[in-house]
């Protein structure tokens, strides 16, 4: 850095803030832009991890993968992931049947409206919500949310008559003349279901719990899931007004999401956003909320927003894994200690509110 001989000095630059959404509510924020170089630790693309192996019988091939998939989660809270099992054909008939939804008169749409629903459930039109208070119309997609049903659960589990008039006050909200489109959702949420599962019993072992912890403590059997189905129309560039969905932290253990274009972007630890497109053959994951608080802050909830600026229509498919309503959001037992002490309060997941 070369000197100059000026007697004028310059005051520094104001810092600026991205503010953001945790746990639904618009309470954080964190520098963006910074002056100075970013963190050595600062991330600068998303990693991909293998996790065919989580499916094999060697208990050290499992390992291997939760130490991976540990890795991603402490750096970035952000990952693709390869070997997941999940046919292509299946994500292909499910954006499918949400274009075609998608496609009907808005009037048709809003008779399922979303916020007609007791539980948040069902369609949400353009600038239906608005992530970002600072953007002045709001959030420029249009979605249908469903959540957890024994019907879409490939291992439904057998249940009192008091967690199945729990789990029932949760109802969705598909429209009754369309059995095809409730069918594929429902057909696509089983099978990412069953990941899910996979993939938290990998978490068990990475947070040195075990990989059976969170079945035998009876948190995984009727998990407060939620699916949206989304279409992000074009929006202008840098426009000011409006954006895909505002920057916020996920509301959930962690999002497995497919998506069609690119348009997603991750704050990293140095202020900038990264982008996150779609590749081929892999699903999006990132950390929430629920998993960063259970490993006591060790796993990244990392603010991430959508652009779509391409000038085309952009669909995506985020899937939100909870515990069961009834399970507690607490740190694990391995993830504290009396030189670091729980970070987070406990409470029930269907205390602290709906994930979606």
């Amino acid at each position: 850095m070369s000197t100059t001989t000026t007697t004028t000095s310059t005051a520094p630059a104001e810092p600026k803030y991205v503010y953001f959404s945790y746990e639904g509510t618009f309470s954080g924020r964190r520098l963006v832009s910074p002056s100075s170089p970013s963190d050595e630790q600062s991330f600068t693309q998303i990693p991909i991890v293998d996790i065919s192996s989580l499916s094999s019988p060697s208990p050290s091939a499992r390992a291997d993968v939760a130490h991976a998939l540990a890795l991603a989660c402490e750096r970035v809270g952000f990952l693709y992931i390869t070997g997941h099992g999940v046919s292509p054909e299946l994500i292909e008939e499910t954006f499918g049947a949400a274009k075609e939804y998608f496609d009907m008169p808005l009037e048709r749409k809003m008779e399922r409206w979303i916020y007609g629903s007791r539980h948040v459930r069902g369609y949400e039109p353009v600038y239906g919500a608005r992530v970002d208070p600072g953007v002045k119309l709001g959030d420029r997609n249009e979605g249908f949310l469903l959540g957890y049903e024994p019907a879409f659960d490939p291992s439904p589990p057998s249940l009192t008559p008091e967690r199945a008039e729990m789990i029932g006050q949760w109802g969705n909200n598909f429209p009754p003349d369309l059995p095809e489109f409730r069918a594929k959702l429902g057909t696509y949420h089983a099978e990412l279901l069953k990941l899910s599962r996979r993939l938290m019993r990998a978490f068990g072992l990475a947070l040195g719990v075990g990989e059976g912890y969170f079945d035998e403590m009876g948190q995984m059997d009727a998990p407060n899931t939620a699916m949206k189905v989304i279409h992000y129309p074009p929006q202008e560039v840098d426009s000011a007004d409006e954006t895909g969905i505002g920057a916020h932290t996920d509301f959930t253990c962690f999002t497995l999401l497919q998506t069609t274009l690119p348009g997603l972007e991750v704050l990293n630890a140095g202020g900038h956003w990264v982008q996150a497109p779609p590749m081929p053959g892999t699903f999006i994951m990132n950390v929430g909320d629920f998993l960063m608080r259970m490993s006591n802050g060790r796993f990244l909830s990392t603010v991430h927003r959508v652009k779509n600026v391409l000038g085309e229509d952009r669909y995506s498919i985020p899937f939100f894994f909870n515990t069961n309503l009834d399970a507690p959001v607490e740190v694990l037992k391995t993830c504290q200690s009396p030189e670091n002490p729980p970070k987070y309060p406990t409470e029930l997941v269907g205390e602290v509110g709906n994930s979606s």
